[in-house]
């Protein structure tokens, strides 16, 4: 079937600590060794099936994360540099950024 593929599972999603996230590239985990992941839209659920459907919603394209029993699933993108990426945050009311290289790191704005 065109368009179907691959995805995350529930379990993947409720094996998440509190702090703990994942960015998704077409449903798979992706990792990456450069450049900074910044979220330009998204929701706050209250549980890990209401967080897989945004996952569908987005289809596969997004990051997870879970703090203080809340999952948040924003639409992100990698950019190369950190000027942009705050850039691109501020620009949507984002409260951070991430950076892949070296000791990854959530980085406030």
């Amino acid at each position: 079937m065109e368009g179907v593929f691959e995805m995350i599972n529930i379990r993947t999603i409720k094996k998440l600590s509190n702090g703990d996230g994942l960015t998704l590239k077409n449903g798979k985990i992706k990792r990456y060794k450069s450049g900074y992941q910044v979220a330009t839209n998204g929701v706050e659920v209250l549980s890990p099936e209401m967080a897989i459907q945004a996952v569908r919603e987005f289809k596969g394209t997004c990051g997870i994360w879970v703090e203080n029993g809340r999952y948040y699933v924003d639409i992100s993108q990698r950019v190369s540099t950190k000027r942009e990426a705050v850039e691109i945050g501020n620009a949507h009311n984002q409260l951070s950024i991430y950076r892949w290289r070296g000791n990854q790191a959530v980085i406030w704005l």
